[in-house]
């Protein structure tokens, strides 16, 4: 009986180990199958250098053209603008090392004077603040322009002032830098608006802003967000700037009246993600508007040639004639009415004309 039992564990011991054994010698085959040399796949080994950033240029230096005659440059802030100081400031240093005025319109007209910027005393009305200046300045408001606020800036620009339109895809951050710098226009503390586009009064000029941003998978400046837009013409707001960089661009149509400046070529916009040439920038007659405000940021106004860009602007924005005391007052040969704070037209009683005077 043991003698039996003592077979059956041999003949057991040896079925395992020839299992075993068996296992080996196929693992062996295996691993030498897979660490041959001659059934290596041809394909090159992943390294940290298969994906190279593409360095950008970041030493431009923002210039505005010298003029024989100081102009004023009012920002707008009547309409909960979600646009701050810092987001202007190359922009407004510019200006301001050439002898020109920024100021910026709140509807209530209370002098905030910031670095730079300097304010009127006392309540302004919107056309009085027309009236007294030379260029106007529109970005991300999270409020529509009223009908007689609108009429008053066509007015100013068929009297020969600059209006620079400037938009962020709708919802979208209104800058970069908000964050490292939240010094809003008005002085407080930071900006509670919601970025907006200043959709009715670009339409009243042949321009309108799309809600979605442009995207670039393949040609970007090391962000899929971040395109390069080129020249579509030679006009003076594109000379120069051959490889701008705009972050969270929006596209912009246009209409009879006005002409595209800069395009992203074969970009994607997100609402669509149709591919295709858009227009970032447009220009109609002494309206100019742009699809971004990082560009005029700090942090990258002197990316690429965005340094020229913002140059540009600011030319633009002092180049203009602007005839005297346009728009008209109340009962003026414009016809526009006069604005109260806020854009609120005041009560008229028969025809009675009010005459302000510049703020």
């Amino acid at each position: 009986m043991r003698r039996t039992e003592l077979l059956k564990s041999v003949v057991a011991f040896a079925l395992v180990a020839g299992v075993v054994l068996a296992s080996v010698a196929g693992a062996g085959v295996l691993l030498g199958d897979a660490t041959d040399a001659s059934t290596d796949p041809d394909a090159p080994a992943f390294t940290s250098d298969s994906l190279p950033a593409t360095p950008v240029a970041d030493d431009g230096t923002v210039t505005a053209p010298e003029g024989d005659e100081p102009k004023t440059v009012v920002v707008d802030r009547s309409h909960a603008n979600a646009v701050q100081k810092s987001d202007l400031q190359p922009l407004v240093d510019a200006l301001i090392a050439q002898g020109h005025e920024v100021r910026f319109h709140t509807g209530a007209g209370a002098g905030q004077g910031l670095g730079g910027f300097s304010g009127g005393s006392g309540e302004s009305t919107f056309n009085d603040t027309l009236r007294s200046a030379d260029a106007f300045v529109v970005a991300n408001p999270a409020t529509e322009y009223t009908a007689d606020e609108i009429a008053g800036i066509e007015a100013f620009a068929e009297a020969g002032g600059r209006v620079l339109l400037l938009a962020d895809p709708a919802g979208a951050p209104a800058s970069s830098s908000a964050s490292s710098l939240p010094i809003p226009l008005g002085g407080a503390s930071g900006s509670s608006a919601t970025p907006g586009q200043p959709t009715n009064l670009a339409a009243a000029f042949d321009l309108s802003f799309d809600a979605g941003y442009l995207y670039d998978m393949a040609e970007n400046a090391n962000h899929f967000q971040s395109v390069y837009a080129a020249p579509t013409g030679d006009g003076p707001l594109a000379t120069g700037a051959d490889r701008v960089v705009l972050r969270d661009a929006a596209a912009i149509a246009t209409g009879p009246d006005a002409e595209p400046v800069l395009a992203a070529a074969d970009a994607r916009l997100s609402s669509t993600r149709r591919a295709g040439n858009y227009t970032v920038a447009a220009r109609a007659g002494n309206v100019t508007a742009i699809g971004d405000t990082d560009f005029l940021a700090p942090a990258t106004a002197t990316v690429g040639d965005n340094d020229r860009l913002v140059g540009n602007v600011a030319g633009f924005l002092v180049t203009g004639e602007k005839t005297a005391e346009a728009p008209a007052p109340a009962g003026g040969s414009s016809g526009v009415p006069e604005l109260g704070p806020g854009g609120v037209t005041p009560p008229q009683t028969g025809n009675q004309t009010t005459n302000a005077t510049s703020g």
